[in-house]
Order: C-alpha cells, then sequence, then structure tokens
C-alpha cells in the first residue's frame, strides 16, 4: 500500500545488515563455492559493468548514477544472501511459502477491493493526487492494486505468482497441499483479471506455453490448447464490460493506442542508442532524470520497457549483457531442472522457471523486474533455481557444475 514510509530505505538497511553477517561468517569460514556458478559469475559481470558507468562521459548527473545503483544494484546483493542462506531444502520450501502467503493475502484483499469497495481512508489518498487518480481509475471502474504502490505491479505479481501456484500444484504432493496451492493460484489469477493490467493478461498463455514445452506433457499440451481455445472466444466476444473490454485490448495491438505510442517511442529513440554504445548513464530517464537532469532529451523520454530502459542508460553493450544474463539464468535453470531426478525438486524448478520466464517477458512492457516486490522475488528465485539440485538426494551422474 502506497504512504510516506521510507520501505526502500528499510529494505537497504536489512539487506546491508544481513550482507554483513554473511560476510562476517566468511571471514571465519572462507567458503566461497557458493559463488561458482554462471548465475554468480553473470551477475557479478552485470555488477560491475554498473559501477563502471559512474565514469559514462555522457552522463549528465552523478546523483542520478548513485541512486540508481542504489535502485537496480543494490537489491542483486540479496541473491548472493539467499545463495548464501539456502543450505538446506526446507530454507528453500520457507521462502516459497513466505512469498506465497503473503501474495495470497495481497490477492484477497485486492478483491476486497473490487466487491466491497475502497474503504474512505483509501479514496481520499487515491483522490489527493489526480495522476495516480488517472492510473487507477480508467473505464468507468476502479483498478484494484491491494497492497502495492500501483495496479501494473499488482497484476504482474498476481499472474506470476498464479501461475507459479498453478503450476506447483501439479506436484508430487500431499493432495491437501495440492488444493491450496490450486486454490491460491485461482484467487491470483482472479484478483489479476481486475487489475486491468494487459501485460498480466498476456502472461498467461505465453508462461503456460513455455510450462508445456518443459515438461511435453499430454495433459498440459491438452490443457494448452483449451485455455487458448476459450481465450480466444473471450478475445472475440463483443462486450460492454470494461474489464472484458480491456482484456481484450490485450491481445489487439495493432487498435491499442498507448501500446502504438510505446513502440513509435521505441523508434524513435533507436539512433540514440545505436549512436551511444555505453548509453547515456544510469539514472538519466523515467523519473530519476526528470529529477536530476530536467530539461534534457533523455529526461523527457518514458522508457516505459525494461529492456528500452537499459538500453538507453547503459547502451546497447549494456542491453546485450543484460540479455546474456537472463539467457543464463534461464538456461542454467533448464539445465538443472533436466538433471534433477527428485520429482518434487523438479516440480519446485518448473514453478521457479516459469515465474522467472514470465517476468523476463513482462519486463519488456513494463520495467518489472526492478520493481518491488518483484524485484526481490526475482532474485530469490535465481538463488533457488543455483541450489534447489545440491538438495538431490537421488543425484544424477550429470552434474553441472
Amino acid at each position: 500500500m502506497p504512504g510516506d514510509a521510507p520501505l526502500g530505505l528499510t529494505i537497504d538497511i536489512l539487506i546491508a545488515v544481513m550482507f554483513f553477517g554473511m560476510f562476517i561468517k566468511q571471514i571465519q569460514h572462507r567458503d566461497w563455492s557458493f559463488l561458482k556458478n554462471p548465475i554468480s559469475i553473470m551477475i557479478i559481470i552485470w555488477i560491475s559493468y554498473n559501477i563502471l558507468m559512474i565514469a559514462n562521459p555522457v552522463a549528465t548527473s552523478r546523483l542520478a548514477w548513485f541512486y540508481t545503483v542504489r535502485q537496480v544494484g543494490f537489491l542483486i546483493v540479496l541473491y548472493f544472501i539467499a545463495v548464501y542462506a539456502f543450505d538446506n531444502l526446507n530454507s528453500v520450501k520457507t521462502i516459497i511459502k513466505v512469498t506465497i502467503g503473503l501474495s495470497l493475502l495481497a490477492a484477497v484483499y485486492g478483491l476486497s477491493q473490487e466487491f466491497l469497495g475502497l474503504p474512505s481512508w483509501e479514496m481520499k489518498w487515491l483522490r489527493s493526487d489526480p495522476r495516480i487518480y488517472k492510473l487507477v481509475y480508467q473505464w468507468g471502474k476502479i483498478r484494484i492494486f491491494s497492497f502495492l504502490s500501483d495496479p501494473s505491479t499488482f497484476g504482474i505479481l498476481m499472474a506470476c505468482m498464479g501461475i507459479m501456484c498453478v503450476v506447483l500444484s501439479t506436484g508430487p504432493f500431499e493432495k491437501f497441499k495440492r488444493f491450496l496451492l490450486l486454490l491460491s493460484g485461482m484467487l491470483m489469477l482472479m484478483a489479476m483479471v481486475f487489475t486491468g493490467t494487459r501485460t498480466a493478461y498476456v502472461l498467461l498463455p505465453i508462461a503456460f506455453f513455455f510450462y508445456t514445452l518443459l515438461t511435453l506433457n499430454r495433459i498440459a499440451i491438452a490443457g494448452f490448447v483449451v485455455m487458448i481455445f476459450f481465450g480466444a472466444l473471450l478475445v472475440m466476444m463483443p462486450t460492454g464490460n470494461p474489464t472484458l473490454y480491456r482484456f481484450q485490448s490485450a491481445f489487439k495491438p495493432s487498435k491499442d493506442a498507448s501500446m502504438n505510442t510505446r513502440l513509435n517511442n521505441q523508434e524513435r529513440i533507436q539512433p540514440f542508442i545505436q549512436s551511444h554504445p555505453i548509453g547515456g548513464g544510469l539514472g538519466s530517464t523515467g523519473n530519476f532524470g526528470q529529477r536530476f537532469s530536467p530539461g534534457t532529451f533523455l529526461a523527457s523520454f518514458p522508457p516505459d520497457s525494461g529492456y528500452v530502459r537499459v538500453a538507453v542508460e547503459l547502451g546497447w553493450i549494456g542491453l546485450f549483457l543484460y540479455c546474456c544474463m537472463l539467457f543464463v539464468i534461464l538456461k542454467t535453470g533448464i539445465s538443472n531442472y533436466v538433471r534433477t531426478r527428485d520429482d518434487k525438486i523438479r516440480t519446485l524448478y518448473l514453478g521457479f522457471l516459469t515465474l522467472l520466464f514470465a517476468l523476463s517477458v513482462a519486463n519488456y512492457a513494463q520495467d518489472a523486474i526492478v520493481q518491488l516486490p518483484l524485484s526481490i522475488i526475482f532474485y530469490l528465485s535465481l538463488a533457488a533455481l543455483v541450489k534447489l539440485k545440491d538438495f538431490d538426494k537421488s543425484k544424477s551422474k550429470y552434474s553441472l557444475y
């Protein structure tokens, strides 16, 4: 829920304390084996590149670099903390339970906003800022946002976590746990619908297609075909319902004015990206650009997409490194999934992989990966991809590392 509390600073302090504790332990034990994997190496390269960009001669503000590194780079430290802390399977399961539990709580509150309405104090906050009210109130109804800062972030969170819950519900767990996972997933996906987030709608078929490719399961293939069939009916049917109309517009990008605007902006910025291999400097676009470099060309450019922001601020070299990092993440996760023999751990890999793939896709339409709490979930999921294989009691002789 938005407010005046310094949530970002609080998270930074907690991460700093945990990292300091990990560092003290490492002085005693001197075991850095948890860094010897492809994902850690790529993240270290990515962090190093971002740090070096303080010397970007084109950048108009060093202060903008500091704030952006704090927002984008500091949370990456959480990955290293999690890789170190995940020393048994129960620790990973605990993170999964906490994440699903908090997401379910957000979904339930979001649904209460839809069916019971916003409380008076929340409506007062909403009407206090015309910019926020315009974002939330569209097509004659309020887009729910639960405890989060905006409907888009909430919608993507519900899509990713809802998909993960559905995937986990197919695993070899107790029937009651599978039922709870499926119920939680359905509630999250239901909440997602009322956020009016087009990106979240598109993630559903894309993520389940990815899951179907990984498993090549007959039931999954049949389910995907059925989903596409009924989804196509929903897209084509005439409607006056604002929620359904917004859902339909997500699959008709040529008729979506906001998507056309984004594509035009991307075409307009291409000459700059091509002529600036290391970009215009971290924090040169978006809110930080308007705050620290007002009046400049990049400050007035709305990046929208996470990939576009990276290309503009860090250049096509930075975009190449960023895409390489995401490729290594998915490749490593898929390799570990294939080599794992324990069915429960394989299901956990499927859940994390599908979630990470969905976030990678969402990052094209939104700057999703750096948004709280999506960024926290992203880095914890990376750590799980690295560590889960170590808990496979029926270890395969085909070890990745």
